[in-house]
């Protein structure tokens, strides 16, 4: 049995003119993932890896969220080939650093998430309230039996689906 985080980036500068592999976060991009990482800690759900999209955004993200967390950054592994990766890719993924790992976290891009997180989910998981599943920032934290079960459909345990916006409504209740 082992936990997967699957975790897209925080909300981007679409204002910089660079490449979109050197787009760097925006200033609510940044206080999304330090907010994200700190109820992370709270629900006391600390990876025992990282597998990081090489995009910056990603990096950015995965770095904001390890601060809040206290795990050592050499638990970081960036890979430019989870830069807008398919399903299958992150699948395939999933299966190499799942074997090593108690609970992986992966950081990456839509739409290869949002297609693992339904592929993954064993219900069907819900949606925000702008119609959108992984919005920025947001982590599915499933449970799955076995390494083996990411090659059926339907065979994780979908625990949570947090988004930073669901979060701060719920704070405020």
């Amino acid at each position: 049995m082992f936990d997967l985080m699957l975790m897209r980036h925080a909300k981007s500068d679409w204002h910089s003119h660079i490449s979109d592999m050197d787009r760097p976060l925006s200033e609510s991009g940044v206080q999304e993932a330090m907010f994200m990482g700190l109820h992370l800690k709270q629900m006391d759900l600390i990876p025992d890896c990282m597998i990081v999209s090489g995009a910056q955004r990603a990096q950015e993200t995965a770095r904001l969220v390890l601060k809040n967390l206290a795990v050592p950054e050499n638990h970081l592994i960036v890979d430019k080939e989870l830069y807008l990766a398919d399903k299958e890719t992150l699948l395939e993924f999933i299966e190499v650093f799942a074997a090593e790992n108690k609970r992986l976290m992966i950081v990456a891009h839509n739409p290869g998430m949002d297609d693992v997180v339904n592929y993954l989910s064993n219900r069907p998981p819900q949606l925000s309230r702008h119609g959108k599943l992984m919005e920025t920032c947001a982590v599915a934290c499933f449970r799955l039996d076995s390494i083996a079960s990411i090659k059926k459909r339907r065979q994780g345990k979908l625990v949570s689906l947090l988004r930073p916006e669901d979060i701060n409504e719920n704070r405020k209740q």
